[in-house]
């Protein structure tokens, strides 16, 4: 059950990201007139850049053709979509098995 809450929780974060991915995109389409999406990559730069060079510099120097091959195409995908897939399928996934139980009422309604 608390698996279930955790990955419900986390399935909501990653929407929410997106919808601020998605407003950051429209409102610098609104400002520039061009599209520009935000990529994972620049997602992760813009909240915490130095664990994006510390990490790039780690797999470099352990195994250079994994950055070039594997991060660093997938961190030039737009993060919109991404985010909103994996927060969907969170969401799908963890989502209650069982139909909620709804107290009844003392109060009966009675046909007029």
């Amino acid at each position: 059950m608390p698996r279930m809450l955790i990955g419900r929780f986390l399935g909501w974060i990653a929407l929410f990201a997106a919808g601020a991915v998605l407003v950051r995109d429209g409102l610098a389409w609104a400002d520039t007139r061009a599209l520009t999406p935000l990529s994972l990559g620049g997602l992760w730069s813009n909240l915490n850049a130095s664990g994006l060079i510390a990490a790039r510099h780690m797999i470099e120097r352990l195994a250079p053709w994994l950055w070039h091959g594997a991060f660093g195409p997938v961190l030039a995908i737009w993060a919109l979509p991404v985010l909103a897939i994996v927060g969907a399928a969170l969401l799908w996934t963890c989502r209650r098995t069982r139909p909620r139980r709804f107290r009844k009422t003392s109060v009966t309604r009675r046909p007029f």
